[in-house]
């Protein structure tokens, strides 16, 4: 009778003489094709950069994921290799399986991230969206496509069974009987030092791309610890920018009059997309009639580009918490007293209505935090004859008719109402209500302009709304984004990580009946200056210390200072036509001229002295530490 021959697991030892030539196409057909994978991955990513590498620097950025790859393969040859009881060799070989499918899905899941957002997926990240996985549904529905979901489960399924098939195959074919010694007496030791060495120098990033060329598995562990580094500079004295503002309240005088006030957010909308800054794009017709009877803000920019963030920067006055926790939503989770609760105090009625969903980003909990007397998310509207705008909610037309309801009912006292729109949010539905017009050659770029040619046309249809009934002379009204967009400009896209001009700079203007003059406010601003125009147009003081940003009808210089949403990730100051960006060690820092570059192409750093950097460094290091220690303060 022939000989028998089991495959490496089925549970047979191989004796003295080591791995068996089975064990080995085994282990060979498991990390063989891990190692092949992570380094194809990547030679992807660095192909798709904006300025593709030379073979050296290319070179150099994919070595540490070739050296993770090695690592990971002499770990398990290592362990497996030596003699071993049945079920010690079987535990281990369903280790180094589990070990396998766990690098090839965060690979996986690091590729796909960075090719959606252009951003390094880490801890900072997982952490925060893992907190908030029940209303993230519909976002990693839209975001993950049929063709992800078919590559994840792929890699899965080969990494956890794959390698049984080919082992199987071999030795139907083959006929593969033991031999072949191990001649390392302890394999496990020398190859677990020899796979730690090459670790080590994994760990450190090519100067390069800096942390582009980290693997993505050790970027994410150590990115966010290598931030914490870079706190406030010693002895520095924090100046909270909101210091004494919890008592803040807004005081009547002589030229008080209680008008109504209006403030529209545009979701996704950057500066550049609209007709305001280029007008012969015609996405925003009705925004560039406005302008020419409204103050406009030329050069203005969110703090975080985040709408939970922008939300409760504009209505507050201060910079939101910088975290990613949504502390804004929360109970004393906000840095001051905010447009909706200042107003309250005098009289003011206040709704707002959205049309997107309250769950995302707990928008019910942001709402009541702000002061709102009444909040009408898209859950309590009627939804018949109205399409889908994407994930989080319908087109913008939705909230007209409760607008109309509410207005109705309680026009008659003075009242604040926010309206936040959906419609050019991601994924860039474009509600068949509207022919979509050829505005650029990139299809997704086309579908964004085309949900900002419809919303435009709501803004146009609310302010008809309040012509309508007899409120419009008596309103002042405040449109602007919450933040913009990026598609690739600059690598990124999206927006929470996107901190070049197309991802913070918005549109803002003040349309005041009462004064239809065409104004332009040319220095830099932050969407902080709302609270105080809005106060000032409506003739109230502020008690208490001032807010940091003036009112856009006063003069003066604002600081502008912008953070990533998530944390630690960027930081950005704005003085004049100077831009200043500090990555926290990702990658170089940047300093533009954005009269001479408005595109952010030419990085001017090397043109700074060392103090002048430092000083600009430490001076947003600074700010995010009294941010951070006021938010901690409150809550």
């Amino acid at each position: 009778m022939p000989p028998v021959h089991r495959p490496f697991t089925a549970g047979r030892a191989a004796g003295p003489r080591g791995l068996e030539p089975t064990g080995r196409v085994h282990l060979l057909s498991l990390l063989v094709p891990l190692a092949g994978y992570l380094v194809l991955l990547k030679t992807v990513r660095i192909r798709s950069q904006l300025q593709v590498p030379t073979l050296a620097e290319g070179t150099a950025q994919l070595a540490s994921d070739a050296l993770v790859a090695l690592a990971f393969g002499l770990f398990w040859a290592g362990v497996l290799a030596p003699p071993r009881r049945p079920a010690v060799r079987r535990a281990g070989l369903a280790l180094a399986h589990l070990s396998a499918v766990a690098v090839g899905l965060w690979a996986t899941l690091a590729h796909l991230y960075h090719a959606k957002t252009g951003s390094l997926l880490d801890l900072a990240v997982l952490g925060p969206a893992w907190a908030s996985r029940g209303e993230i549904g519909g976002l990693l529905e839209s975001g993950v496509t049929s063709s992800d979901q078919r590559l994840l489960v792929l890699v899965a399924l080969y990494l956890a069974a794959g390698p049984f098939l080919v082992e199987r195959a071999w030795v139907a074919l083959t006929g593969a009987r033991a031999g072949l010694p191990v001649r390392t007496r302890r394999p496990a030791a020398v190859t677990t030092v020899l796979a730690s060495v090459l670790v080590l120098m994994a760990s450190l990033p090519a100067s390069t791309a800096s942390a582009f060329a980290r693997d993505p598995l050790l970027q994410a562990v150590l990115g966010p610890l290598e931030t914490r580094r870079f706190a406030a500079p010693a002895g520095a004295v924090l100046a909270n920018p909101g210091d004494e503002l919890p008592d803040a309240r807004l005081v009547e005088t002589p030229r008080t009059e209680q008008r109504n006030v209006v403030l529209v957010f545009l979701e996704s909308t950057r500066g550049i997309s609209t007709t305001l800054e280029q007008p012969e794009l015609g996405s925003t017709p009705f925004l560039s009639e406005l302008a020419r009877t409204s103050l406009v803000a030329e050069n203005a920019y969110t703090v975080v580009p985040h709408t939970s963030k922008a939300l409760a920067s504009a209505h507050c006055g201060v910079a939101p918490p910088l975290d990613m926790l949504v502390t804004e939503s929360r109970p004393n989770g906000l840095n001051a007293p905010c447009l909706p609760e200042l107003l309250g105090q005098h009289g003011y009625r206040s709704a707002f209505f959205q049309s997107a969903t309250e769950h995302y980003d707990d928008r019910r909990g942001l709402v009541e935090q702000l002061g709102y007397d009444d909040f009408r998310p898209v859950d309590e509207m009627p939804t018949e004859d109205h399409e889908r705008a994407n994930y989080f909610g319908y087109e913008d037309d939705i909230m007209l008719g409760p607008s109309r309801e509410w207005l109705a009912e309680h026009g008659e006292q003075p009242f604040l109402t926010g309206y936040l729109t959906v419609t050019a949010h991601h994924d860039y539905r474009v509600p068949s209500s509207i022919e979509a017009e050829e505005l650029s050659e990139d299809p997704e770029l086309n579908d964004y302009l085309n949900t900002l040619r419809y919303q435009d046309r709501f803004v146009e249809r609310l302010f008809d709304q309040y012509r309508e009934l007899g409120l419009y002379d008596d309103t002042v009204f405040v449109v602007m984004a919450d933040h913009g967009e990026g598609f690739g400009e600059h690598g990124l896209r999206q927006h929470d990580n996107t901190v070049y001009e197309e991802g913070v700079k918005i549109p803002l203007l003040v349309h005041d009946p009462a004064d239809l003059r065409r104004r332009a406010v040319e220095r830099p601003v932050s969407n902080t200056a709302v609270l105080p125009t809005v106060a000032d147009r409506l003739g109230y003081a502020v008690h208490g210390r001032p807010y940091p940003s003036s009112s856009l009808d006063a003069d003066g210089e604002d600081p502008v200072r912008i953070a990533c949403y998530v944390s630690d990730h960027c930081l950005a100051s704005i003085r004049g036509t100077q831009k200043y960006i500090f990555h926290f060690g990702r990658k170089a820092d940047e300093l533009f001229d954005l009269a001479e570059d408005p595109g952010e192409q030419h990085n001017l750093l090397s043109l700074a002295t060392r103090a002048e950097t430092t000083e600009l460094r430490d001076d947003l290091l600074r700010w995010r530490a009294g941010v951070r220690e006021l938010t901690a303060s409150r809550s």
